[in-house]
């Protein structure tokens, strides 16, 4: 006789599948044919980061990376589940206004990435309906006049990615008014102005890193005599260049993995630790 299964509690169940949902896409996308149950128990992590294209014939779709089923309820499915958003394309024939009018319906949304070029109705749209935005990675060149430090989306904004060409003259009165940013990418790193880099280290209160996305561009190209660090030391520590960017990079971060944002992390990290090993070398 085969010894029956044990019951496990409900909400020991609904942990055991979020977790397997986490850990595999692919797995995730057969335990949703399982059961209406198991569906409600995982739709939320498999949906809470969301890829927004068109479609061969343009209309806009939006799905969870790797899923092989692309179409969904944009406004219904936005609304309740979207919390990491990455617009690969919103480019004609596609209306904008329905990338806009899905965003509106996403409060909740913390992560936003836009690397085409963003519209004015599509600034207007970020500062006025996403108040829980932390990140934002977008090619915003033009619109310092339209972004409102004093609105809540910026409140929280802790991590800007800035694609494209900036002036510090430009930014300086946005990018000073932020109140919890502490990570800051600057994108074309060849051409941009260079007062940005002292400009953000000085402005920017509770920055803790920058980061130059450049390939083949070192710190030392970057940083001329007065972006050094007031502190004495050479090369301002929180200067961090990077080449990696793109799909890849941005879904490892929002599954917790390594993006150009911890690598940063780490690689300041490991200069603080060898700063602090010398000075106790030197105090010996």
């Amino acid at each position: 006789m085969i010894a029956a299964l044990p019951q496990l509690p409900v909400e020991l169940l609904e942990v055991i599948f979020q977790l397997t949902a986490r850990e595999s896409t692919g797995t995730a996308t057969t335990l949703l044919q399982v059961s209406k149950w198991v569906r409600h128990c995982i739709e939320p992590i498999l949906y809470e980061t969301v890829v927004v294209n068109n479609h061969e014939d343009s209309i806009l779709i939006c799905y969870p990376p790797h899923f092989k089923t692309r179409s969904i309820n944009i406004p219904d499915f936005f609304k309740e589940y979207g919390r990491h958003i990455l617009c690969l394309s919103i480019d004609p024939p596609n209306p904008e206004q329905e990338v806009v009018d899905a965003l509106k319906l996403c409060p909740s949304l913390k992560n936003l990435v836009i690397p085409g070029y963003c519209s004015a109705g599509m600034i207007e749209t970020i500062q006025e309906y996403l108040p829980n935005l932390e990140r934002l990675s977008g090619r915003i060149e033009g619109y310092h006049a339209w972004m409102d430090s004093t609105k809540a989306t910026y409140r929280q904004l802790t991590h800007l990615d800035m694609i494209g060409w900036y002036e510090w003259d430009d930014w300086s009165r946005l990018l000073t008014q932020l109140p919890s940013l502490t990570h800051l990418a600057l994108d074309d790193t060849d051409n941009i102005e260079y007062t940005m880099i002292p400009g953000s280290l000085k402005g920017c209160r509770k920055l803790l890193a920058l980061l130059l996305v450049s390939e083949g561009f070192s710190v030392e190209e970057a940083c001329r005599e007065d972006v050094a660090d007031p502190r004495g030391t050479e090369i301002d520590e929180r200067i961090v260049v990077v080449t990696i960017r793109g799909f890849d990079n941005w879904l490892n971060g929002v599954r917790g993995g390594l993006d150009m944002w911890t690598l940063a992390d780490r690689v300041i990290s490991e200069r603080q630790s060898s700063r602090k090993r010398e000075g106790t070398k030197d105090i010996n």
